[in-house]
């Protein structure tokens, strides 16, 4: 069970519950004000035309079932490949100041990483 779960339930407290109940309220706006769109194929998308996270997703599924959390997820895994390839591929040298920067915070001859395209760069 979700956290949103347990406090739509009451599990946590009249609080809680009364929030759950106020953010599906404004889910419902939100999709009725077209701020947030389904397709045809069931993938949800916000206002700018990402396919939704995980916790709005959870939210969305219980004030429509137009929504597809399947096809939603596999639209969202798509979009963040793609923006990591764009990064990687965009990605060039690191410039005098940032190597400046690297070698201040970890020290002239260390190794530093880039987490997204595991480049290693020799400080």
């Amino acid at each position: 069970m979700t956290r949103f779960q347990k406090e739509l339930s009451g599990a946590l407290g009249d609080f809680w519950r009364r929030q759950a109940e106020a953010e599906l309220e404004r889910v419902k706006a939100d999709l009725d004000s077209g701020a947030i769109t389904i397709d045809e194929a069931g993938v949800a998308r916000n206002c700018i035309g990402r396919a939704l996270m995980d916790d709005l997703l959870e939210m969305l599924v219980l004030v429509t079932d137009k929504a597809d959390s399947a096809a939603t997820q596999a639209a969202r895994e798509a979009e963040v490949k793609a923006d990591l390839e764009s990064y990687r591929t965009a990605r060039g040298a690191p410039n005098t100041e940032e190597m400046a920067e690297m070698r201040a915070a970890f020290g002239e001859g260390a190794t530093a990483v880039d987490a997204i395209t595991g480049e290693k760069i020799q400080l």
